[in-house]
């Protein structure tokens, strides 16, 4: 029997993203974040409109996507209730925020240059994909908050994930292990649950094929 409910957060489950941005002096922001999806080359975002990654995202239109893994867990829960915002926001005051001006410093990573946009990358995050923010607009009835539609120009994997030795490897999915964050907790993923017939398909090839026309 099903139940209808009324909870105080509707958040099912997505990959933790670790989104580097640059204040107004030039030095990086990372915001730890869950609200994110890809389809293709392009990535949609939804952040608070209160935080400074935000501000920084409309100001200067780039970022890095970093995607940690299950074992950098304990350095995204040191960002927790921290902001680059100050003063900090009246609302995130009562939630228990504080500024902090070296997240970097606070969660123990470490950037290396990107290739593209002027953001860094964070060193220790297996995944980086460097981003160029194509569109924004107000998300949501009864949040205050902005999507953002963000192409991605660069895509890191590190190497140990890769399966294939032609041109274009993929990420091997038994390697991969994302930090999934569902309703505020941290957690991974198991094991292969059943064969999955799209997998077997063509069907990456062709989307390979056609991301490939569109970068070229």
């Amino acid at each position: 029997m099903h139940r209808t409910i009324d909870p105080t957060i509707l958040y099912f489950g997505t990959p933790v993203a670790l989104i580097s941005t640059l204040n107004e002096d030039g030095t990086p922001n990372i915001a730890p974040m869950s609200s994110a999806w890809w389809l293709g080359w392009s990535c949609m975002l939804g952040l608070g409109s209160m935080g400074k990654t935000s501000e920084n995202l409309i100001r200067t239109r780039e970022c890095v996507i970093n995607l940690p893994s299950t074992t950098q867990v304990a350095h995204v829960d040191r960002l927790a209730l921290t902001t680059g915002k100050n003063p900090v926001p009246e609302k995130k005051v009562s939630w228990g925020y504080r500024f902090e001006p070296d997240k970097l410093g606070v969660a123990g990573l470490t950037t290396m240059a990107s290739l593209v946009v002027q953001p860094p990358r964070i060193a220790e995050c297996p995944v980086q994909m460097e981003g160029v923010v194509h569109d924004v607009r107000p998300f949501g009835k009864n949040v205050s908050a902005n999507a953002f539609e963000v192409d991605i120009v660069k895509l890191h994997v590190e190497e140990s994930l890769l399966i294939g030795d032609g041109p274009r490897p993929h990420v091997d999915p038994e390697k991969w292990h994302p930090l999934i964050m569902s309703f505020c907790r941290f957690f991974g993923i198991g094991p292969e649950v059943h064969p999955s017939l799209l997998a077997q398909s063509d069907f990456l090839k062709v989307v390979a094929s056609g991301a490939s026309h569109q970068k070229s």
